[in-house]
This record gives structure tokens, C-alpha cells and sequence, in this order.
């Protein structure tokens, strides 16, 4: 759980009023765990509250030790290690759909600025399943923008459903390899923040013309959203090796705006039988 500690359709949204208020408190609910995870738990070293909120079938998909015993001693070395005295605020973005809890990072461990993304479901009040993917941010990009910086409040006024639902096609774009279908989905000023993309629709354009080797999307496992934003799951292939990709996208009128990309390697053996995605 938490990338940084390997170092060393959600529900639809139903229409009644009564409904969207249940779903809205579970959101709240949702995040305002994740939230605690991280500052009581990561930062504070809050073993107990980890050990109340973590369920006891906790299900990992990091390649780190399975279930909530091998999560709970990497919290405890966790701990352990010598904490900044004043440390950055992590957070960049904290997006709920349903039971998902999508975090967006960054992080500097061992002298190197990471960029995380953290997947969480809950049940019941407790974290139940884990996914992530960590990535180190280079020193310079083809867009000039850090990986994580950029907006990150979601826009509660925007509808999430037909935004997951213009990126589920755009990745059918993506699958199918389809560039000419892209200005239908994507601004010509699109913000990108994926150091190997230049800026907007010509650079997108130009990076998906690469061998299908080199990159290519072959499944969209998971797509949440809230607001004007939409994370996706995605297993493909990255410079000939197996990949997981989480793409965040903020929507704007009906297009993609602006994009962050954190990809990892599939990891050729596994402590578990979970696997990454």
C-alpha cells in the first residue's frame, strides 16, 4: 500500500435526492479515511488507527508482503525511518467514486521526487483493497510541466458520469489505435503533464504514433470519477515490457483538458497471488 513503502464502473450514481445524499456522505466518508491514512498513519505513525480502519481480509495488489499483516509491519518500519521537520503536504488530488478512493502524489524519498498513484476500496467503513503505481519524475519533460502539479480541486458542479464515459470511449481510441478520432475527445491546448508528451493535441498525437512496442493500451481495467475528474486503470505495454499506466484526466465542456500519467512495470515475480491490477 502507499508505493512509497515498497522503498528499501464504481457505483452508479442512483437519482432520488435521498440517494445522492447517502452517495455524497459515502464520499465524504470515503475520503476523509484516506485522508486519516495518510496524516495519522504515514505521517504520524498511527499504528492503531491503521490496525481499526485496515479490514482484516485486506487484499493487496502492491508487490510488497500480502493482507493486512505484511501492510502493518511496513507501516511499523515505516515508523521507524527519520521523518523532515517540516514536511511538504503530500496530497495533489483525492478523487471518490463509490467505493474507490484515488489519490494522486508527490513524494521525495532518498533524494528523488517520486510521483505516486494510490487506488483504495472500501467496504464498511474500512480499507479492503489496495492498488499503486510509482514512478520517478525526471529531471526535464517534453511539456515543461511537473508530473503532479497543475488543478486538483474537483469541480462537485460537473456530472462524473458522462465524463467516465467520454474517457471509456476515448480508450477505445487508445486500444484501437485510432489517432484520427482524437480532436473528438481531446482540446488542441490540452495541459499534459506526462514528461515524454509535448503539449496538447499535436504533441498527444504525435506520441501515440509510436510502435505499438514501444506503447500501447490494451485494457482499461477500472474508470472513477468525480466531478470534471476521471482516473483510469489500464494494463499495456511500455518499451516492450508489461506496464500498468493510471491516467488522471481533468474534463472540460465535454473534452480532456489537462493529464497526469503514473505507469510502473508488471514486476516479473510477485510475494502474492493477487497480481498488479
Amino acid at each position: 500500500m502507499l508505493a512509497f513503502l515498497r522503498m528499501p464502473y464504481a457505483g452508479q450514481v442512483l437519482n432520488s435526492k435521498v440517494n445522492q445524499s447517502f452517495v455524497m456522505e459515502q464520499y465524504v466518508s470515503n475520503k476523509s479515511i484516506i485522508q486519516h491514512l495518510y496524516r495519522r498513519v504515514v505521517g504520524q505513525g498511527d499504528l492503531a488507527y491503521a490496525d481499526e480502519i485496515i479490514a482484516d481480509t485486506y487484499i493487496q495488489h502492491s508487490p510488497m508482503k500480502p493482507g493486512k499483516a505484511g501492510l502493518m509491519e511496513a507501516l511499523g518500519f515505516l515508523k521507524q525511518m527519520p521523518k523532515p521537520v517540516n514536511p511538504a503536504k503530500p496530497f495533489m488530488r483525492l478523487i471518490a467514486d463509490g467505493n474507490y478512493v484515488a489519490t494522486n502524489l508527490s513524494v521525495e524519498l532518498g533524494g528523488r521526487k517520486k510521483v505516486v498513484v494510490d487506488l483504495f476500496r472500501l467496504e464498511g467503513g474500512k480499507v479492503l483493497e489496495h492498488w499503486d503505481a510509482m514512478q520517478d519524475e525526471p529531471d526535464s519533460s517534453r511539456n515543461g510541466n511537473p508530473m503532479m502539479n497543475g488543478d486538483a480541486e474537483v469541480d462537485p458542479s460537473d456530472d462524473a458520469e458522462p465524463n467516465k464515459a467520454i474517457v471509456d470511449q476515448y480508450y477505445d481510441v487508445l486500444i484501437h489505435r485510432q489517432i484520427e478520432r482524437l480532436p473528438y475527445y481531446v482540446w488542441a491546448d490540452m495541459v499534459q503533464h506526462s514528461p515524454e508528451i509535448a503539449n496538447g493535441l499535436t504533441g498527444l498525437t504525435e506520441f501515440l504514433q509510436r510502435p505499438a512496442d514501444q506503447f500501447s493500451i490494451q485494457k482499461a481495467h477500472r474508470i472513477i470519477g468525480e466531478g470534471n475528474f476521471v482516473v483510469v486503470q489500464a494494463a499495456g505495454i511500455w518499451n516492450q515490457k508489461p506496464a500498468v499506466f493510471y491516467d488522471t484526466f481533468r474534463l472540460d465542456k465535454g473534452k480532456i483538458a489537462e493529464q497526469w500519467t503514473v505507469r510502473q512495470f508488471v514486476p516479473e515475480t510477485m510475494p502474492h497471488q493477487n497480481g498488479i491490477i
